[in-house]
């Protein structure tokens, strides 16, 4: 059986039959809270109970959800409920333990000479973002081996030195599962993935399953009218899986996932079932600022949960960007993508050492030297 969701009853009965034949069932209709209607169809026999007849709203917009069906052939690993929504708490045999190093780790700032005038200027430069005199050192020694006597090369040498950049190679044996906490911008970035890839000349498969959220089936569903995708509501682990088993996608494949805690094991526990059931990438999602030590807290978590590049977003709300810098040099995360702009259409730009350090300049009165 499968599910199908829309605006009005006869557009989600449309739906169901454009998906299943001319020999649909249809097993029930439900108005849903949200004022869409769900239908249930089968393109198998027909159960006992007869469908629900319920009165049509206005609006043609269709959002399709599929069944629990298992993938066949698909090899789950143990512990892994994909049945259960992400909100639903796992037992001990399934959660994910952190790492203890996350707040109150010791500063190992390293020594910054003062004496040295070029050092001098980019620590000033750099510590209004709320950078850490480890970090500083660290880039201004890689800046040292800049080959050009210009303050705006040698910081993108230390910045290429101290980070790798590496932007997301779209690929549909390589879903992209976008993770962080609530309010990081994972939701507009999904979009904004999928209108890259779309600006590309690829297509676009958007999967959403952050459906607990006030609006975001709303947001969504704006997101995918304004760029022309297909999007798809995936609420559980085994709807992602039956999306990818039905549509095959070929482009771009992202998967939008709901806010955690760090702090929560069961999060993370039902979070993998959703990394299992796409057998992609987990990219993590921070803003550009924030709390520096908070930040390193969620780059050290998601670390251990697999995630080897970030996404800074909301560059273009914030003059300081470092703790989110901080946080990817902290635990090791490479950055792919970077969000300035409140435009979905324009996508994301990627990572590149070039544009960090001019936007790490931007604004200031001074030169470094």
């Amino acid at each position: 059986m499968m599910k199908f969701i829309a605006s009005t009853a006869d557009a989600a009965k449309a739906k169901a039959k454009r998906a299943l034949g001319d020999h649909v069932t249809i097993v029930s209709v439900r108005n849903l809270p949200s004022g869409d209607f769900e239908v249930s169809a089968t393109d198998g026999p027909a159960p006992a109970m007869p469908p629900q007849p319920v009165e049509p709203r206005y609006g043609e917009h269709t959002r399709q959800v599929f069944d629990d069906a298992p993938v066949r052939g698909a090899q789950m690993s143990t512990g892994s409920r994909l049945n259960e929504p992400l909100e639903q708490k796992f037992g001990q045999d399934a959660l994910h333990r952190l790492s203890n190093d996350l707040s109150g780790r010791p500063q190992n700032s390293g020594p910054i000479d003062m004496t040295d005038r070029t050092a001098r200027a980019m620590a000033d430069a750099l510590r209004p973002h709320s950078f850490s005199d480890e970090l500083i050192a660290a880039i201004v020694d890689g800046a040292r081996k800049s080959e050009i006597d210009d303050d705006l090369r040698r910081l993108e040498v230390g910045l290429a030195e101290v980070f790798d950049f590496a932007p997301v190679h779209f690929s549909p044996l390589s879903p992209i599962m976008l993770v962080g906490p609530t309010g990081a911008g994972k939701t507009s970035c999904g979009a904004k993935l999928a209108a890259t890839a779309l600006n590309r000349g690829s297509t676009a498969f958007i999967m959403s399953a952050d459906v607990g959220r006030a609006g975001a089936i709303d947001q969504i569903k704006a997101y995918g009218d304004a760029l022309g995708a297909d999007y798809y509501i995936t609420e559980t682990p085994n709807d992602v899986a039956a999306a990818l088993r039905s549509k095959r996608p070929t482009g771009a494949v992202v998967l939008d996932t709901p806010g955690i805690s760090p702090y929560d094991p069961g999060d993370f526990a039902a979070l993998r079932s959703f990394r299992e059931a796409t057998n992609g990438e987990a990219v993590l999602v921070l803003p550009a600022s924030g709390d520096p030590e908070e930040f390193k807290d969620w780059a050290a978590a998601f670390r251990e949960f697999g995630a080897k590049r970030l996404i800074i977003t909301k560059f273009d709300a914030t003059r300081r960007i470092g703790a989110a810098l901080g946080a990817a040099h902290a635990a090791k995360l490479a950055l792919a993508h970077f969000s300035q702009s409140p435009f979905i259409s324009e996508g994301l730009l990627d990572a590149t050492p070039e544009f960090l350090a001019r936007r790490l300049l931007a604004g200031r009165p001074t030169r470094l030297s």
